[in-house]
């Protein structure tokens, strides 16, 4: 039996807890997301600690979702990255999330994570023009 990758938000304020309510009321209950909140007052080693506690029992290729690239959050990931086997992406939106609950079911490893990045991207468009013609 295939051991579904966790998802993980690493994220500045309360975003990631937010976004995974709002994505539950889209798709309903997703199973084995974690959500960990940067706050201006709290130490990045208290941070990455908290994360790593996490990761200890996590399974092979969880996935760490982060909100913006080059931010603490983003840097904690990539430096426990190197300590666990875990897949790390930036750029979270709702989107993003839910291709990642669906997609952990079907695809593993770069298969996941290029599909997961695939829909995130697809997801954003400029629309001023569509109903134009």
């Amino acid at each position: 039996m295939k051991i579904m990758p966790w998802i993980i938000l690493l994220t500045h304020g309360k975003w990631g807890e937010e976004i995974i309510r709002s994505a539950e009321s889209i798709v309903g209950h997703i199973r084995n997301v974690h959500s960990f909140s940067l706050f201006p007052d709290q130490s990045i080693n208290e941070y990455e600690t908290r994360v790593e506690q996490l990761l200890k029992s996590a399974p092979h290729n969880s996935i760490i979702l982060t909100d913006l690239y080059g931010g603490t959050p983003f840097n904690v990931a990539l430096s426990l990255s190197a300590k666990f086997d875990v897949y790390v992406v930036s750029g979270l939106d709702m989107a993003m999330l839910i291709a990642a609950d669906e997609f952990r079911k079907i695809y593993t490893e770069d298969d996941l994570i290029n599909r997961i990045i695939t829909k995130s991207i697809d997801n954003c468009k400029y629309v001023n023009n569509m109903w134009m013609d």
